[in-house]
């Protein structure tokens, strides 16, 4: 009895998390989500802020390679391409593509939840996600579980 009700409260939870947890879509946003923010302040007035909110996509800013003159140059990753990006290569690794695991990422940092099967499949997951260009930071929340005969 006390098990099923902790596995129903996992999977609920489980539910929750995964249901919050939906990929920015960019089709459906206001702002461009490769915009770039200058790097001074500007001195114009700025427009008043309407009655609606929209929400912005979060970017992480990851340095380029350096161009002709010694510069350096930035280029912005939103967070809603670094969880395309992840998709993507979780999908194309053979190991990882079936594999029960959700991510979420906020201002380049990436939770990893779900579970998996091995101490070795937690870390080639985290291994494929932090590999990735704009993830500033990985959270292993993945569960190794057992199967039960």
């Amino acid at each position: 009895m006390a098990i099923s009700v902790i596995i129903a409260a996992g999977l609920a939870t489980f539910l929750a998390l995964f249901l919050t947890s939906r990929p920015f879509d960019p089709m459906n946003a206001s702002l461009n989500p490769q915009q770039v923010v200058p790097a001074s302040p500007s001195l114009s007035p700025s427009p008043k802020p309407s009655a609606s909110v929209t929400p912005t996509p979060n970017s992480v800013a990851s340095p380029s390679p350096v161009v002709a003159g010694g510069e350096t140059e930035t280029v912005v990753i939103d967070d809603a391409t670094i969880q395309s990006n992840i998709e993507k290569a979780l999908a194309a690794d053979s190991t990882a593509a079936g594999l029960d695991v959700s991510t979420l990422v906020e201002n380049g940092q990436v939770t990893i939840v779900g579970s998996v099967q091995s101490p070795q499949l937690k870390q080639r997951v985290e291994k494929i996600i932090r590999a990735l260009k704009g993830v500033t930071g990985v959270d292993n929340q993945l569960v190794v579980t057992t199967a039960t005969p």
